[in-house]
């Protein structure tokens, strides 16, 4: 991924998937009219904010309507999409899904059933109402098909002339990059996962893979599952897209908290659509949650900067037992990989995780390791205790996606283990680093690493001339009472001169809540911690910066707010890393700290000029930003951002406002240089006529 936040996209295009409109008062979704009323308002409201965003066009991944070819609501209801549709600014264009055009062919389902399957007669009947079931368009030298996935395995004649028409298309456009739409996804974990009424059944998934793969096809978009899924194969990328208004609430099962009203199915923030940047060498997909309108977008695969690591001890990669209803399905498992956590990562920017080493121990994981190495992300392994064969062999055999080894032992165990890991250090490309740890510790990272004011220790360790060929250097933990940038300058003074480098651990997880004043207060120390983290780690382009509170814990001995929810929802913390990341898209220079008793200022250089994270300490703050700041004046002409909502406004007010009581002010920016890039969701383009 080589180019930064700053390029220009050559264009960007919509995704949308599974609306399920109904007319306008039809009952088809659940027998009542709320439901179907609800989702045309959303589907509304969704125009209205794809035509404020003007892409080049729009693409319907299908489940157009709800009702089916069999249904006396189907033509009623396909006008009321048409008519909903007319006030789209750009070209869209259809996908047909099973809901359209009838069921695909599956074990319970086994033969073609003219009230359920796809038949001849359903696709005369899509194809009235909608238009053409398969066909291509070309934009800036792409090449777009759109084919009907339920013809598959079918039997059909016209299975048999999709199957000709896409081979001919895919051999005269060789040349170009080739974006494919469906409604099926080809699988949602593994290419070799058993046939379920939620991918494309053999032997036509294997056909169209090999086709797939012999030519420029860089993307598949799916969508008919109502969830978010990603897979990468021979240089393809597969998104399969949540619905813009209902979650198929089966994979719910995903998720180790209790769904929202309706299991769960409304959920605004598992609903919306993909915003696809399209670059010279690659496309970015972006998840347009329904309840999210933050002006500002980031995503891992568009930054060169560094970025925090962050710690993966929740799962991040396991598989939910999925109970769907239809088919066979209920008679057997169906284990499927739960992708919600990478996309969550993804929207934070993050590309560097830390994760134990019993994820390399499972091939299924360690394939997603290497799959996700792939495509610029970095990992740290963590163990305890000197790798055993298993490990060293786990660890060879994917070396090339390791970012660093991370050894968690006691000092007492650090004499006899200096051999092994020299050994390790000589057989994988990482770094490897010792994490010490104390007799009976407890905790989750907090008391972890070694610490710059236990002198003792910190002298026995740079003492000891074993340990000079084993390891790179150490890990070391910031407490939670000293500030992210004042950890790490002190461990770069106990460091210097002794050629060893640092892994920085900023624990976050840890901070009882009930034991601060307030439940804002827990809040607002967690937010400034992570703020302060990542322009920490901005700065450092070759120490990892580790955090430690991807995920909402509320239970258990230890908790955090989380970055995400229990969902892996965004929460506050997620908010404020995507404008970070989205603000800064370079390496800071020149980190300096001043305080007040009110606020904490942490400055950096750009290539654009100074920039200051603004954290208050207080929420009844005496005095403004203004008084407090010494170096104002760099700001009179620049910019203030609240890191939360992603709301920007005039340096020189916001520093004058004056504190409201009781009111914490979260984390804000202030950065001297007023050209900042216009909201990243909103396009400057206009549609092509």
């Amino acid at each position: 991924m080589s180019d930064s936040n700053d390029a220009e996209p050559l264009f960007s295009f919509a995704v949308i998937a599974d609306t399920h409109i109904t007319d306008e008062e039809g009952l088809a979704i659940d027998g009542t009219y709320a439901t179907g009323k609800k989702v045309s308002r959303v589907y509304r409201d969704l125009i209205q904010r794809v035509n404020d965003m003007q892409p080049a066009f729009v693409v319907h991944l299908g489940d157009i309507t709800h009702p089916t070819p069999t249904s006396s609501d189907y033509g009623d209801a396909a006008l009321a999409f048409h008519k909903a549709s007319e006030v789209f600014s750009m070209p869209y264009h259809l996908v047909p899904g099973n809901h359209d055009i009838g069921e695909k062919i599956h074990s319970a389902l086994p033969q073609i059933d003219d009230q359920v399957s796809i038949n001849n007669r359903a696709v005369g009947q899509y194809e009235q109402h909608f238009g053409r079931q398969r066909y291509s368009f070309e934009y800036q030298d792409c090449l777009f098909l759109v084919i009907n996935t339920m013809l598959l395995n079918s039997g059909l004649e016209q299975e048999h002339e999709q199957w000709q028409w896409l081979e001919g298309e895919l051999s005269d456009n060789a040349e170009k990059r080739v974006f494919v739409f469906a409604h099926y996804p080809l699988y949602l974990s593994s290419k070799d996962e058993h046939a379920h009424y939620d991918n494309i059944e053999e032997p036509s998934r294997s056909r169209l893979l090999d086709m797939l793969a012999s030519y420029r096809v860089v993307g598949y978009y799916a969508g008919h599952v109502h969830n978010f899924f990603y897979n990468h194969l021979n240089g393809m990328h597969q998104f399969v897209l949540p619905s813009t208004s209902i979650i198929r609430h089966d994979y719910q099962e995903f998720f180790r908290s209790t769904p929202t009203r309706e299991m769960g199915r409304f959920d605004p923030a598992k609903t919306g659509f993909f915003w696809i940047d399209v670059y010279a060498d690659r496309h970015v997909p972006f998840l347009i949650r329904t309840n999210n309108h933050h002006p500002h977008r980031v995503h891992s695969w568009n930054t060169t900067a560094p970025t925090l690591t962050l710690d993966l001890r929740m799962p991040w990669c396991d598989l939910g037992d999925v109970a769907t209803p239809w088919a066979a399905e209920i008679f057997e498992r169906k284990l499927v990989r739960n992708d919600y956590p990478l996309s969550a990562l993804w929207e934070m920017g993050i590309k560097a995780f830390r994760i134990p080493v019993s994820d390399l121990l499972d091939e299924r994981v360690a394939r997603r390791v290497e799959e996700l190495s792939g495509l610029g992300h970095t990992f740290t392994v963590v163990m305890f205790g000197a790798p055993d064969d298993a490990r060293c062999g786990a660890l060879e055999r994917h070396g090339d996606a390791l970012d660093a080894v991370e050894i968690v032992a006691l000092f007492s165990q650090w004499p006899e283990m200096t051999s092994a890991l020299a050994e390790l250090r000589q057989c994988v490309p990482s770094q490897v680093f010792l994490n010490p740890v104390r007799p009976e510790v407890q905790g989750w990272t907090t008391s972890h690493g070694l610490h710059a004011d236990l002198h003792d220790e910190l002298a026995w360790v740079l003492a000891e001339r074993s340990l000079r060929d084993a390891v790179d250097g150490f890990v070391f933990g910031v407490r939670p009472d000293v500030a992210p940038v004042d950890g790490y300058t002190a461990v770069q003074q106990c460091l210097a001169g002794s050629g060893y480098e640092a892994v920085v651990h900023v624990p976050c997880v840890g901070f009882d809540r009930t034991s601060a004043p307030t439940d804002e207060v827990s809040r607002q120390v967690e937010l400034a911690r992570v703020a302060e983290a990542a322009l920490l780690a901005r700065s450092c382009p070759t120490e990892s910066i580790v955090i430690d509170n991807f995920v909402e814990l509320d239970r258990g001995y230890f908790n955090c707010r989380g970055l995400v929810d229990r969902f892996y929802n965004p929460e506050d913390g997620s908010r404020l890393l995507t404008s970070l990341h989205a603000l800064i898209t370079e390496q800071l220079k020149a980190l300096s700290v001043t305080e007040t008793a009110a606020r904490r200022f942490v400055s950096a250089e750009t290539s654009r000029g100074t920039l200051t994270l603004v954290l208050t300490r207080t929420a009844r703050p005496e005095t403004t930003i203004e008084q407090d700041l010494s170096d104002k004046s760099k700001f009179s002409a620049g910019v203030h951002v609240d890191l939360v909502s992603g709301e920007t406004s005039a340096a020189e007010s916001a520093m004058r406002a004056q504190p409201v009581a009781e009111h914490w002010s979260p984390p804000a920016l202030l950065m001297q240089n007023a050209g900042v890039a216009a909201p990243a969701h909103v396009s400057t383009r206009r549609a092509p006529s």
